[in-house]
């Protein structure tokens, strides 16, 4: 059999790998290996203290494995290998928690300390899927600008504070009303990236790049405050280590007690090409998708993508997930590029997580450079980030592609297809999805311009490329204003979970600034590890009556909405005298809910609605009722929303 095929019969192992504390064991695996030693230290630096292991070769059902025995194992770890010709050592693919050195490559020991911490009194918010209102986070932007008011700034530790002097940071998303915090990766991955022409700093801000899928990031430790080139986070003179897990679990237990729920952005799909990856160096051929001419596949975008029908690939990823699961107590995952993952990997996946957590959300990206399956992701039991909606509501690109909120169709949604987006009725997606659940509805993400960077720039109020600070246009006119009124009315009436990204409250604008403070506004900043990214939660002064209608809006959905989003019965859809314009409506038990929106930019849409009395919940100040001898004509204003009940 050729080095690159697989064996697609071959079982998942279940035999477990990695450092085995209770029995005393460390098990890697190495197929191209000839020889395995365990080298152990007391303190990554002390040479003196290092201890050689040779390990034994095993044979386990579907695998082979390299097995050392070794009960009062010295606090850190690597495997040295020799393989091909060569001879280098790794860290433990499978470790729980790893020490990294703060410079470029990251130099990385394993750490053998068993993973302890309190979780007594813990309790995980019991939140169904439709009713997920999630806010997308990145643990350091959160809090890392002075407005936070927090006491551990970027910070694990920060991320869960709640300031007592000001509305920012968790406190902000508490007013709101959002139930789970949803965070961009938080596993182990390398900060320092070769400098380049596509990234001048030298970094990877966002983390889309892993390392190790069980250990926590040391990036937002406390011990990485001001940490010095060269140092080794988290690690003490006398060899103990503060496990940067741990602050991260004092945050997630700190957020369920305030009722939210915790999910968390996996990085299945590829590995970190700027450290001394194991799982690359240890891959036989199969761990990793080859083209016919033996080259790395790429339809990640990184440069190399993972093979899940390989057993150990799948195995790790499995593993990795309810490592998440039961050690961290998440209450969900998020895949990134979960199409790259073959059918097999994501059911045995998402039948491991239920079983370790029945209410376990699972979420997932149905796309990569090599294809779009929304339904094949939604079938398999994954609510999948719905980019059609958000295309078809804001536009592809701001300029070129312009969406609903600008009385446009983007070139690649049909503009007949939104209503049924939104009221999770139809088969715009190319196929019947599962109900409401089957896609969460965002307009912004890490990803791309924020939702008011669109605005700015679709609208022509600022021109591509234009040069300003963030304060020159944090405010939106009062066109945008509407556009922004009406785009989260459209997100957080929609039926099934939705998200929004930090700061889309007020309109965030994202501005990449030169030293001189002003540059234009950019959408991909991945790499910036400033205020481009960072959260100045004074700016949500700007646009204080866009906090306000966001706050309305999650608080009706939560309390006259609930019942009709988590229906299997879809509502009716409505039109309306304009080709923009259109509505939904569902019965409840507390009476009939309807939901009207109008994107023409300029005339008035009329509805017709059966029965009465009807009164407004919303959009009172730009809808009126007007009876009929069958029931009510609404008006509703351009570029407006209104909700409506009957009861």
């Amino acid at each position: 059999m050729s080095p690159h095929r697989i064996r697609d019969d071959l079982p998942t192992p279940t035999i477990p790998l990695g450092w085995l504390a209770e029995a005393g064991l460390f098990r890697l695996v190495a197929p191209r290996a000839e020889a395995v030693w365990l080298v152990e230290r007391a303190h990554p630096d002390d040479a003196r203290s290092e201890r050689l292991t040779a390990a034994r070769h095993r044979r386990a059902p579907g695998m082979l494995y390299w097995e050392i025995a070794q009960r009062a194992p010295l606090r850190y770890y690597r495997y040295r290998v020799q393989q091909a010709g060569e001879v280098f050592e790794i860290a433990d693919p499978r470790a729980h928690q790893v020490a990294r050195q703060w410079q470029l490559g990251h130099p990385t020991w394993a750490v053998a300390q068993p993973d302890a911490f309190d979780w007594s009194g813990d309790t995980r918010p019991a939140l169904p899927l439709s009713e997920l209102v999630a806010l997308e986070v990145h643990v350091r932007d959160f809090t890392a600008h002075p407005s936070s008011g927090v006491r551990h700034p970027g910070t694990y530790l920060g991320l869960s504070e709640v300031p007592r002097d000001r509305v920012a940071g968790l406190a902000a998303a508490r007013e709101l009303g959002i139930n789970a915090i949803e965070l961009l990766p938080v596993t182990a991955f390398p900060f320092f990236e070769p400098v380049a022409p596509h990234n001048l700093t030298g970094h990877n801000h966002w983390g889309y790049m892993p390392s190790f899928w069980m250990a926590a990031s040391e990036r937002y430790a406390t011990s990485a405050i001001g940490a010095g080139l060269g140092s080794w986070i988290g690690v003490h003179a006398d060899g103990s280590f503060d496990d940067p897990g741990n602050e991260l679990r004092t945050a997630i237990k700190s957020l369920h007690a305030q009722g939210f729920a915790v999910i968390v952005d996996l990085v299945f799909n590829h590995l970190s090409l700027d450290d001394d990856n194991p799982l690359a160096r240890l891959d036989p051929g199969t761990w990793r998708v080859r083209n016919r001419d033996g080259t790395l596949r790429n339809k990640s975008g990184c440069g190399n993508d993972i093979d899940g029908r390989d057993p150990v690939m799948r195995q790790l990823i499995i593993d990795s997930a309810v490592h998440w699961i039961r050690s961290y107590r998440v209450d969900g995952i998020r895949l990134d590029l979960g199409e790259i993952l073959d059918d097999r990997c994501l059911g045995e996946l998402r039948d491991a997580c239920r079983a370790n957590y029945r209410r376990c959300l699972l979420l997932a990206e149905p796309w990569s450079l090599g294809g779009y399956r929304p339904e094949r992701l939604a079938e398999l039991g994954y609510a999948i980030w719905d980019d059609r909606f958000r295309n078809a509501v804001r536009g592809a690109h701001p300029t070129r592609q312009k969406g609903w909120l600008f009385g446009r169709a983007d070139a690649h949604v049909p503009r007949e297809a939104l209503p049924g987006l939104v009221a999770a009725v139809s088969r715009s997606l190319g196929g019947l999805l599962p109900g409401a659940h089957a896609a969460l509805h965002y307009l912004e993400s890490h990803d791309d311009h924020t939702l008011g960077d669109v605005l700015r720039l679709g609208s022509g109020d600022v021109e591509e490329g234009a040069a300003l600070t963030r304060a020159e246009v944090e405010a939106l006119s009062p066109a945008n204003l509407r556009r922004a009124r009406l785009a989260a009315a459209v997100l957080l009436l929609s039926r099934g979970p939705v998200m929004l990204a930090q700061g889309q409250e007020w309109g965030r604008a994202k501005v990449l600034a030169n030293s001189d403070g002003k540059g234009p506004l950019h959408g991909n900043t991945y790499n910036r590890d400033d205020d481009a990214n960072y959260l100045d939660w004074s700016a949500r002064d700007r646009n204080p009556a866009l906090v306000e209608v966001y706050r309305r809006l999650i608080a009706l959905r939560r309390d006259w909405l609930a019942e009709l989003l988590h229906q299997s019965a879809p509502p009716m859809l409505l039109a309306a005298d304009r080709l923009w314009a259109f509505g939904y409506t569902g019965a409840t038990r507390r009476g009939t809910v309807a939901a009207l929106f109008n994107g023409d930019q300029d005339a008035d849409a009329w509805f017709e609605l059966p029965g009465g009395p009807w009164w407004l919940l919303y959009g009172a100040d730009a809808a009126h009722i007007v009876p009929t001898p069958g029931g009510v004509a609404v008006r509703v204003g351009a570029i407006a929303a209104a909700v409506l009940w009957c009861g």
